[in-house]
């Protein structure tokens, strides 16, 4: 969440529906998502051919990703990458919402109508990140910070004791904490 939003706080969400409880909370997409499922939708062979939709609906996520690698190798303010997204992003999310809305479900592609359906569904909080040049266009950075914790947790259902299960866990956050902290020491 990022604080100093007018409205209140910024929460970069995918779809899940526990994230509508919190109550002053302005929600943005998760851009990684909406480009992943487009992704899962193109069939093999076709993945520069744009006259196939989910390669085109990738194409405007790849677009907008482009945008937020330059703003970020160019080392921008956050200022400066708020007037850069308006100009040179805000124009490709309106474009894409409308090509959203002229798609038909395909009879023939369950994950291309399951990717326009996610996006569709997320229509209203598309633009969201636009408004406040610290908002991201992905919640990649926080999911991949949290990865090890998840997979560290599935991987101690299997230790053989309980004793196991409670070093291996120690281990992970030590390893997690040193990693945030840069302190080098693990």
């Amino acid at each position: 969440m990022l604080k100093g939003s007018v409205w209140g706080l910024y929460l970069m969400v995918d779809g899940f529906q526990g994230y509508d409880k919190p109550k002053n909370v302005k929600h943005c997409a998760c851009y990684a998502h909406i480009r992943r499922y487009f992704g899962d939708a193109i069939p093999k062979g076709s993945e520069k051919d744009l006259s196939n939709p989910a390669v085109k609906g990738m194409a405007y996520c790849d677009k907008l990703f482009g945008c937020e690698r330059r703003y970020k190798e160019q080392g921008l303010s956050y200022e400066q990458r708020l007037k850069r997204k308006l100009k040179e992003e805000k124009p490709v999310v309106e474009a894409f919402i409308k090509w959203l809305g002229g798609q038909k479900l395909s009879s023939s592609s369950n994950k291309f109508n399951k990717a326009l359906t996610y996006a569709r569904n997320r229509q209203d909080i598309l633009m969201t990140y636009l408004e406040d040049g610290r908002c991201s266009l992905s919640n990649n950075m926080s999911e991949n910070s949290i990865r090890p914790v998840v997979v560290g947790r599935k991987n101690r259902l299997f230790s053989d004791t309980m004793d196991g299960a409670e070093a291996s866990n120690g281990h992970i956050y030590h390893c997690r904490d040193g990693k945030t902290t840069r302190s080098g020491t693990v």
